[in-house]
């Protein structure tokens, strides 16, 4: 028994929570039918007159069907606080008050099947008229009905087929009848069953058949569509949705919180005639649910799938030992361990595991957006060739949305730890990989983060823990003593180990534009984990402190250690950093360190700050002559009067040098999408990810 403690059984009832966004996207969009369907009809003069309907693509474990089927409970339940807001006008009150009384028709495509007669039984129009009106039948209580009487009363009509089903539900003609199709996808694999239109080159597009039948039933009044499902990708929007037919709207359900995640806990309970809460099973006096919730979030990312699977299996494993956890770190550490983050993936990662190298880029390429934060815009990249939303849902991966029409890659650790140990994978995707392992799962969904930054991190340890000979590492030795007797490259870097973020409790605000320090109990914690852990850090709020990135160098032939420090000054603001710039930054990291580390072990520890600009001002290009400098210990930069303290050094990289470290093709990307400040990522897309991506690769 205890050799199957990760079992996944299916122990408890989960509940139904959140989704108040995703509720009123869907009804907005069910409202623009409406509106869309008069202007069919000559009731509007809108030129818009596009058929709008709200479709669920692929996301394993997403809570797509629960969503459908509870959708009209939910609508009723927030109708008078979160969704109040979209009666704004007397027209959206009454499709809202009406909306809460329609009847919901809920159909599984699954049961899609030829139906007699003969005469019509590979016609897909009358198999979907058919499974209609027997799911109305059979939801109803009634008998299922005969093919052939159906047919011989239908007769492809769908004027006749609401009616039929209105009468059997019992409607009333103005009453509002939603129809949820479920399991869309079933339709990629019934080729051979159905005479599907097809191209002059002979190919067959089921998706584009299914919503021409759709398309039809659209057009009679109070009747509303949500289509959900296993597509296997989305580039039936190429072909349906941006066609005079039927509008795709694309539901992207979003994950849990730990606000919803403790609801979820709390309101969940085992199967059985005795109803016991899951928290109260799981959680010992010492373990809170809230601790609770957010090992869970930690784990899972708030998939809903892999909720319910990660607790299902906590569930077996704590009935096997017999009580509850007592802590978080003992919860965190059963949900670490190598067979739960197996089993609990494993319906989700089969898709990348076997994917082939045109899927493998791109799965880079997602990587990178989700270490990142890099939003996509979802017109955009179904535009494009690249399709990265046909790939988000073909790996199995998760979006968290910003807006309706901009999301952001989440991969939740428990499938990082599945993928990071596949051979197949290159260096670059170890390390991100790695990298999304070790951040705090708040970072996937508040991107405080620069890409830059990042970048410039990984382009770091990559240069210096190369064992081939290169210009950057040679310039470095030319400048720093220190770091030519440290006689690199280090080992190569650990791709467990490589980033980890860290975060402060307090940002700057509007009002004070002088970038502040780590107070000294923060410089202690983190440069003394810096020296124990090989790590690189970056600062979550990389706007407020100093240095943007910090890493730990280890010599090969002897104990000294290098901190490395780098700011990443100027970027590609408006205005360029002077000397001024570089002296406050080098203060506020080489003094503090030096007194509260350095001083501890001069011989062993260094310290070096690496200013990196993109844009510098005239007199420091002038002072320094158009190439890199190197200040040591105990010299002076006499115009500010500062002197570097000991076993410091300051280099300041200059912008011809600054490429040597990241390619001029990438740079002058970087610059297009970083137009201010705040990353706008209007230049920010898959052709710059790619070049990205190579350019780190070359070095491999």
């Amino acid at each position: 028994m205890f050799g199957d403690k990760w079992v996944p059984r299916d122990t408890f009832k989960p509940v139904f929570v959140d989704r108040e966004e995703d509720v009123y996207r869907v009804t907005e969009e069910l409202y623009e039918l409406q509106e869309s369907r008069k202007q069919l009809s000559g009731r509007s003069n809108s030129s818009y007159y596009r058929l709008t309907i709200p479709f669920s693509p692929h996301m394993f474990g997403s809570g797509k069907t629960t969503f459908c089927v509870n959708y009209l409970e939910l609508i009723r339940k927030f109708s008078e606080t979160s969704i109040a807001s979209f009666a704004s006008n007397s027209s959206k009150k009454e499709f809202l008050d009406k909306l809460k009384t329609s009847t919901l028709l809920y159909v599984d495509l699954r049961d899609l099947e030829p139906t007699y007669p003969i005469i019509e039984k590979r016609n897909l129009k009358w198999a979907v008229q058919y499974l209609l009106y027997k799911s109305a039948c059979l939801r109803s209580g009634h008998r299922q009905p005969d093919p052939d009487e159906c047919y011989n009363d239908l007769q492809l009509r769908t004027t006749v087929l609401v009616k039929r089903i209105r009468e059997v539900f019992n409607m009333r003609t103005d009453q509002f009848l939603l129809v949820a199709f479920d399991e869309v996808g079933t339709l990629n694999e019934s080729y051979g069953s159905f005479d599907f239109e097809r191209t002059q080159d002979g190919e067959v597009f089921p998706y584009n058949d299914f919503f021409g039948i759709i398309r039809q039933l659209c057009k009679r009044d109070n009747i509303f569509f949500i289509v959900v499902g296993k597509s296997t990708g989305l580039r039936i929007k190429n072909s349906v949705a941006f066609g005079p037919r039927v509008l795709l709207h694309f539901i992207s359900l979003s994950p849990l919180s730990s606000s919803n995640i403790v609801e979820f806990l709390e309101k969940s309970t085992l199967k059985g005639q005795v109803q016991h809460r899951i928290c109260d099973i799981l959680c010992s006096s010492s373990f809170s649910v809230d601790e609770l919730a957010e090992a869970l979030l930690e784990c899972t990312g708030g998939v809903p799938g892999l909720l319910t699977r990660a607790v299902n299996m906590l569930l077996n494993y704590v009935q096997t030992r017999g009580q509850s956890f007592g802590s978080k770190d003992e919860c965190l550490s059963c949900m670490n361990e190598d067979s739960f983050q197996r089993i609990c993936a494993e319906p989700f990662i089969q898709p990348i595991s076997t994917s082939d190298e045109d899927k493998k880029t791109e799965f880079g390429i997602l990587l990178m957006m989700a270490l990142f934060h890099i939003p996509f815009k979802l017109y955009d990249e179904l535009n494009s060739e690249c399709y990265l939303f046909d790939a988000v849902n073909e790996m199995g991966l998760y979006r968290y949305p910003i807006d309706q029409d901009t999301f952001q890659v989440l991969i939740p650790k428990v499938f990082v730890g599945n993928f990071e140990y596949l051979s197949s994978r290159s260096l670059l995707e170890k390390i991100l990989l790695g990298s999304l392992k070790l951040q705090p799962v708040d970072c996937f969904f508040s991107s405080k983060c620069r890409v830059f930054e990042g970048i410039v991190a990984m382009r770091l340890v990559w240069i210096l823990s190369s064992k081939v000979r290169n210009e950057f590492r040679e310039l470095l030795c030319q400048l720093s003593a220190i770091f030519k007797e440290m006689k690199l490259p280090i080992r190569e870097p650990s791709p467990l180990d490589y980033m980890r973020s860290v975060g402060v409790s307090e940002s700057r605000s509007e009002s004070n534009k002088k970038r502040k320090t780590y107070e000294s109990n923060e410089w202690n914690k983190i440069i003394q984990e810096a020296l124990y852990f090989d790590k690189v850090y970056i600062p979550v709020d990389t706007t407020s402190y100093s240095p943007d990135i910090m890493f730990k160098l280890q010599s090969p032939v002897d104990s000294k250690v290098l901190i490395v420090g780098v700011a990443c000054k100027g970027r590609w603001n408006s205005e360029r950093i002077g000397w001024s710039d570089i002296i406050e930054e080098a203060e506020k990291f080489l003094v503090p360190v030096s007194i509260q580390v350095l001083s501890n072990a001069p011989d062993k520890n260094h310290c070096m700050l690496i200013v990196v600009s993109t844009k510098l001002s005239f007199n420091v290009s002038r002072e320094l002559g158009d190439q890199s400098r190197c200040y040591s210990s105990g010299m002076s930069i006499e115009s500010e009067s500062f002197t570097i303290p000991s076993n410091c050094e300051l280099v300041i990289l200059c912008e011809r040098d600054v490429e040597m470290l990241i390619d001029k093709e990438i740079l002058n990307g970087l610059e297009r999408a970083f137009s201010s400040d705040r990353p706008l990522f209007g230049d920010f897309g898959p052709d710059l990810l790619r070049r990205i991506r190579h350019s780190f690769l070359s070095w491999q």
